[in-house]
C-alpha cells in the first residue's frame, strides 16, 4: 500500500488507535495505533518489521499514519482480539469464547507470539470444545497433541465412525489412526486373539484404552502437557459415559462465551496469573503503554 496523504487518510480504529502508541498498523484499510513494546518483545516476526531505531537514512514502516505497517492475511476483528490481550482492562482476567481464543491462537501462531499462544491454549483448555473441532484446531496450529487425549477418546468410543467429511477435516493420517484405534478398541477377545468389528461395543476401558491411544497417536507422557495447562477438560459433543478410566479424571470449566465488555483503558502488565487463563507478563511495563482508548470495546465479535 502506498503512503497515505492528507486527502486519502485512512479511518482510525475507534478503540485501538491509542494515543501514545508508537507503532501504526493498517488492517483492512483501517489504522491501528499501539505500542511497539508488546510486538517487539514477544514476536520475532515483528522485531524484524518494526526496527528501533530506524536504519540510518530510512523511515521504517509503522512509524506514522502516512507509512503504516500493512498486515495482510488478517481481519480487523482478529487483530482487535489480539490487541485485547495486551490492553485487557481486567488485569489478567481473560474471559473469551472459543471463537475469540481461536482468532488469538491463529495470529499468535502466525506471528510467533509464543507467550500469547500459550495463553490462548490455556483459554481453550478451560472451555468445552467438541472433540472433532478441537482435533482440527490443535492440528492446524501445532498445539501439543497430548492435550487431545480426551478428544481422541471421545471419537474412538462414540458409536459412529468418522464420516467422509470429518475425515477430510482431520486429515488422512489422523483419520486412519482413529479408524485403527476404533477397530482395536472394539475387537472381542477369543482364545487370546481379537476379532475386529468397528461397529461393535467398545471392549477397552481405563488404562488399556489410555495406552491404546498413546500408542496409536504416539503421544508423550501426560506430564509433557504441563507446559500448556494443569488440567485437560473432556471435549463436549460426544457422550463419554462408557469410559471407565478413573486415571483420566479431569475437571471442566464452562464458559458463557462472552468477552469483556469494556474497552481497554490503557495497558496493564502486573505479572499475575489468575486461574488457568492468566498470562504472566514479565514485570510491569513502566510506562511503555501510557495511552488511553476511546469508547467501549465492541470489537471482539
Amino acid at each position: 500500500m502506498p503512503a497515505t496523504s492528507a486527502t486519502t487518510r485512512l479511518p482510525l480504529h475507534r478503540d485501538y488507535y491509542i494515543h501514545g502508541g508508537d507503532a501504526i498498523f493498517c488492517v483492512e484499510n483501517t489504522l491501528f495505533r499501539a505500542h511497539r513494546f508488546f510486538f517487539a518483545r514477544d514476536s520475532s516476526w515483528f522485531r524484524e518489521r518494526l526496527p528501533y531505531p530506524s536504519p540510518p537514512g530510512e523511515t521504517a514502516k509503522g512509524s506514522s499514519d502516512n507509512l503504516p505497517l500493512v498486515l495482510d492475511d488478517v481481519t480487523k476483528t482478529e487483530f482487535e482480539r489480539l490487541l485485547w490481550v495486551f490492553y485487557n482492562p481486567k488485569y489478567s482476567l481473560y474471559d473469551a469464547s472459543i471463537e475469540e481464543w481461536t482468532s488469538i491462537l491463529k495470529l499468535a501462531h502466525q506471528w510467533d507470539f509464543k507467550e500469547v499462544k500459550e495463553l490462548a491454549i490455556r483459554g481453550l483448555e478451560s472451555l468445552q470444545i467438541p472433540a472433532l473441532q478441537k482435533v482440527v484446531l490443535y492440528q492446524t496450529y501445532h498445539v501439543n497433541r497430548t492435550l487431545l487425549q480426551a478428544a481422541y477418546t471421545a471419537l474412538i468410543v462414540r458409536d459412529e465412525p468418522l464420516t467422509i467429511e470429518e475425515g477430510r477435516e482431520v486429515g488422512l493420517e489422523t483419520a486412519l489412526q482413529l479408524a485403527h484405534a476404533r477397530e482395536i478398541a472394539r475387537a472381542p477377545v477369543f482364545s487370546g486373539r481379537r476379532v475386529g468389528n468397528p461397529r461393535s461395543p467398545v471392549n477397552l476401558a481405563g488404562a488399556e484404552l489410555h495406552t491404546l491411544i498413546n500408542d496409536v497417536f504416539q503421544l508423550s507422557s501426560p506430564d509433557a502437557a504441563s507446559e500448556h495447562t494443569t488440567q485437560m477438560p473432556t471435549s463436549s459433543g460426544t457422550p463419554t459415559t462408557n469410559i471407565r478410566d478413573t486415571s483420566q479424571t479431569t475437571s471442566t470449566q464452562t464458559n458463557s462465551g462472552s468477552s469483556p465488555s469494556n474497552t481497554p483503558q490503557g495497558t496493564n502488565a502486573n505479572g499475575s496469573t489468575n486461574g488457568t487463563t492468566g498470562w504472566p507478563l514479565n514485570g510491569h511495563i513502566n510506562g511503555a503503554a501510557n495511552g488511553t482508548t476511546r469508547g467501549q470495546t465492541n470489537g471482539r465479535r
